[in-house]
């Protein structure tokens, strides 16, 4: 496991249950709901935009991925949101969002991790001081998954990847939404009121990019891109939104890559549906400037005590 360097604070994490179907606030169930209820319908079109999403990467795990689902046994999922695609960003970019899910369906439960950004972390070849989410510029996805790997010491099976510029495309497909906004702000010109606001394909980027105005930072913005991922995946469950359909898998396959095949999918959808109580859990740390860049300290054991819920979740030996 690489150690993250200097002294740690008391904060420990936190975390939310939430007893309905809040599996849906993860870029993991856009697909097990277009499969899980739609595949029936249209299942040509369906497999023929997972398939394009399909990108094996390199993963130094030493699990039988497809095995452990074909089992069905606990898996875990890297989700990945990069900062591509949106306000016309075409490099590489860094992973903005990044949470680690665990799915067990023994326990009907799916545990779900979110980790800060700008967490420092060992990077091999890079030194100690790197911010996590740089692994992606470095090695792609795959550094992306092995880091994670090493840094939280559980397996990663496979990873969901979905640009910025995804969340645009779904808005303009489906519609606006409505959201709970907690703190008023303004962003790239669009004033967002406290209370519930309506977002479209316009102002969702403004909306769920912003950090600068909020005094929780990061913590703030992944508060808001869950609450916007949940009102997009609730909108697509609804008759609209299966309607919808064939603009849905558009943007999505033109948005997301993953290593899970249809096959896998498929699995998924039938065989961990019930996995429908969802646990929060916010990996905490605290900000520090080392030689004038701003990381994400997080004290090692709070590390420990994900590790210790997602190994557990994932049914191994702590």
């Amino acid at each position: 496991m690489s150690k993250n360097r200097g002294k740690v604070s008391s904060h420990g994490y936190r975390r939310k249950r939430r007893k309905t179907w809040r599996i849906i606030i993860s870029l993991l169930i856009f697909f097990f709901i277009i499969g899980g209820v739609i595949v029936a319908k249209v299942y040509n079109d369906t497999k023929s935009a997972v398939d394009t999403t399909y990108h094996k990467v390199k993963n130094k795990s030493e699990r039988n991925a497809a095995r452990t689902i074909s089992n069905g046994k606990p898996f875990s999922i890297l989700l990945l949101g990069t900062d591509t695609g949106d306000y016309g960003r075409t490099y590489t970019g860094r992973t903005d969002t990044m949470m680690v899910a665990v799915v067990n369906p023994n326990t009907k439960k799916t545990t779900l991790v979110s980790i800060p950004r700008d967490t420092e972390v060992a990077i091999p070849g890079h030194g100690f001081e790197n911010k996590i989410n740089s692994a992606y510029t470095y090695g792609g996805t795959s550094m992306a998954m092995n880091i994670m790997q090493s840094y939280l010491n559980v397996p990663i099976d496979h990873y969901i990847e979905m640009n910025m510029g995804g969340l645009v495309q779904l808005s303009s497909a489906l519609g606006s939404v409505k959201v709970y906004n907690d703190l008023d702000f303004t962003s790239r010109g669009y004033h967002f009121k406290k209370g519930t606001v309506t977002l479209n394909k316009k102002n969702i980027l403004a909306f769920t990019r912003m950090r600068y105005e909020d005094s929780r930072g990061d913590y703030g913005r992944q508060l808001r891109q869950r609450n916007v991922l949940e009102a997009l995946v609730k909108k697509i469950a609804t008759v609209q939104g299966v309607a919808k359909y064939q603009s849905i898998l558009s943007a999505l396959s033109s948005n997301m890559k993953t290593d899970i095949t249809f096959n896998e999918m498929k699995s998924i959808a039938t065989k961990y549906r019930s996995a429908s109580e969802v646990e929060q859990i916010q990996l905490q740390g605290y900000g520090k400037m080392i030689d004038g860049i701003s990381f994400q300290v997080v004290p090692q054991k709070n590390v420990d005590a994900v590790t210790k819920k997602l190994r557990t979740a994932l049914e191994l030996n702590n």
